[in-house]
């Protein structure tokens, strides 16, 4: 079985459907994933660089990151390591002023009994 990894590009393409030969083999490997045809993995850092070059690139607003970002989470046929804590790190993100890797750190932390060390004031929201 073809296994793959799922780069910050692949997504955007996906949801922005700027470019049709890309946005239709995105859609179509994610289609073949959903039919346990192929494989699909990612790692945390992509999703945060997907957050970043929406909000700075695309000029999208929080609301749709975090949609995007949702939906990323709920598809059961993309392996994502630490998955739980990523969807965690969304909800702060969604309600907090606070960057989305910050809130993954975070979740983290707690996760593992720990406290951040950071000199970062935005980890002072969480507390």
């Amino acid at each position: 079985m073809k296994k793959l990894y799922v780069d910050t590009n692949v997504f955007l393409r996906y949801f922005l459907n700027d470019n049709t030969r890309q946005s239709n083999l995105a859609r179509k490997y994610f289609l073949q994933a959903q039919k346990n045809n192929c494989k699909l993995f990612t790692i945390p850092q992509i999703l945060f660089e997907f957050a970043y070059v929406l909000k700075s690139v695309y000029k999208r607003n929080k609301k749709d990151v975090v949609t995007h970002l949702k939906i990323i989470l709920s598809m059961n046929f993309l392996v994502i390591n630490n998955k739980e804590e990523l969807k965690q790190a969304t909800v702060i993100y969604q309600n907090k002023n606070i960057d989305l890797v910050d809130a993954y750190l975070f979740v983290c932390a707690q996760t593992n009994q720990a406290e951040v060390f950071s000199f970062d004031k935005d980890f002072k929201k969480l507390n």
